[in-house]
């Protein structure tokens, strides 16, 4: 997939994609907002900084950095160190890039916790070399630390809730608008009437295939294989641990003729043939989910699009909610993969979750993916509070029982995060205090045993159950975890977790 990138000496805005995050592919946010920008008349240009930074740097010495247990980028005293040692000098040729190209806006997505320091890093240095560019900062994670910076003069704006409309409003200078500078934000209900995401600016050829291990650069092993896609916003279940409601209190989605269409001028555009939606599910209308099969079909039948594979994340039903004829419908439409929200073998733990699912279901679902061979990740969390040795064991259980899935190599990977963080805005975080959860001197969570070591025992015991059976594992937190331990004074056999039971 190749790139149409244009240069213009009057920029309203420049998009940046700050660093760190997965460098599988462009962002969907900036390509979006500069469609959104652009239909109004303006002119916008989009940069992604988080792959100029893995470009310029010796991936061997600092692919590290793209791993989800790097805390480089969310701990601000390591990042002021690599920002003196290294960033700094990075960050003043961007800088000297951006102000040639002459936008009266510069937006930073900020997409998560690991782009706050960076962010307001390069603001500073963008306000004290070049005080006549605005800065506006948007994303998910704004809303949790953009007010002090407007207040302070550091950015001009701030946008909470979805851009599209607001960043328009805001470079027409209507700045008493939803979601600019601490006005409540509103909702699109219209999904359909967003534009197609512009990734024009974007050379696809220079994003890694080895981006599940950025410490690989291999020039040989460049181009993008991916291209994302939204297909709606928000999510029919409300589990306890996610902040997704609190980005978007309701779910809305297009039409599966909407999402086809998409597909079908992507893939005509750039040749994509890997769709990865960044949906919280595909499945939360199966209506849409039906009509999008559908229409991909006919577009294949009739040669409209080349053939395209897709995949995302999927939440499980019941036989009722989802019958059979949907899984065949897929597999015939070209999903390949489904990420699957499992997180416990303990139906009560899912319960407490809200996950809204029983075994039941997952036994389905499960076996629905297999007979279509749809293939699976199943993403697992260690640690919810309501979790007892108990309920933790059924997870141990689970894996042995469906098994015979992974026998016909039809799981993909075990997912396994560094245990379960309570996430500012989620639910869980809400009533924490309600439920004596507290943290210890380390800044880690406990509510009665549940606490840091034994969570990271047990993952070190599920783990090596993953291993014994020869399922997939996905992690790079082992290393990690067991310097954990080591910090809180337990010694670490790293050949044999399973006398980790307590």
């Amino acid at each position: 997939m190749k790139k149409a990138n244009t240069m213009n000496s009057i920029l309203d805005i420049i998009l940046l994609t700050l660093p760190r995050l997965e460098l599988r592919s462009p962002l969907t946010a900036p390509a979006l907002l500069k469609a959104s920008v652009e239909r109004e008349g303006m002119k916008a240009l989009c940069i992604d900084l988080n792959l100029s930074l893995w470009e310029k740097l010796d991936s061997q010495k600092y692919g590290h950095l793209w791993f989800d247990t790097d805390l480089t980028f969310r701990h601000e005293d390591k990042f002021q160190s690599f920002w003196e040692n290294i960033l700094r000098d990075i960050a003043n040729g961007w800088a000297e890039d951006i102000a040639k190209r002459k936008p009266k806006w510069v937006g930073m997505t900020i997409f998560s916790q690991r782009s706050k320091f960076i962010s307001i890093y390069f603001s500073q240095l963008i306000k004290q070399k070049y005080p006549d560019i605005k800065i506006v900062f948007g994303g998910p994670y704004t809303e949790y630390f953009a007010k002090p910076l407007f207040e302070k003069k550091i950015i001009d704006a701030y946008i909470v809730g979805e851009g599209e409309e607001a960043i328009i409003n805001l470079l027409k200078g209507s700045i008493e608008s939803p979601g600019i500078n601490g006005i409540a934000p509103k909702q699109i209900d219209n999904l359909d009437g967003i534009p197609i995401p512009d990734y024009s600016d974007f050379n696809f050829e220079c994003y890694p295939k080895t981006w599940n291990d950025p410490r690989v650069k291999d020039p040989k092993k460049l181009g993008s294989e991916f291209i994302y896609i939204t297909g709606s916003r928000g999510c029919v279940r409300k589990c306890e641990f996610c902040d997704i409601q609190n980005l978007w209190p309701k779910f809305r989605y297009r039409s599966g003729f909407s999402i086809a269409e998409e597909m079908k001028i992507q893939n005509n555009r750039f040749g994509s043939s890997r769709f990865l939606f960044t949906d919280s599910l595909l499945n939360g209308s199966i209506k849409v989910l039906k009509d999008l099969c559908q229409t991909l079909i006919e577009y294949k039948n009739t040669k409209q699009m080349k053939p395209v594979k897709w995949q995302g994340q999927f939440i499980a039903r019941s036989r009722k909610d989802m019958p059979e004829e949907v899984f065949k419908l897929m597999k015939e439409a070209g999903c390949f993969f489904v990420s699957i929200g499992v997180e416990s073998g303990s139906e009560k733990v899912r319960d407490d979750m809200k996950k809204m699912f029983n075994d039941e279901d997952l036994r389905y679902t499960f076996e629905m993916c297999a007979k279509y061979e749809i293939q699976m990740a199943w993403l697992m969390i260690v640690g919810y509070p309501t979790e007892t040795e108990e309920e933790f064991q059924k997870t141990l259980e689970l894996l042995d029982k469906y098994n015979w899935i992974n026998e016909k190599k039809l799981i993909r990977s075990v997912a396994l995060g560094p245990t379960l963080d309570i996430v500012p805005g989620s639910p869980l975080y809400n009533k924490h205090k309600d439920m004596n959860i507290k943290w210890d001197e380390k800044k880690n969570w406990y509510l009665g045993d549940n606490n840091r070591v034994n969570r990271i025992k047990r993952w070190l015991r599920l783990k090596q159950k993953c291993e014994e059976l020869g399922y997939p594992i996905v992690e790079k937190a082992t290393n990690h975890l067991l310097k954990e331990l080591e910090d809180y004074g337990i010694n670490v056999d790293s050949n044999n977790y399973a006398h980790y039971a307590f």
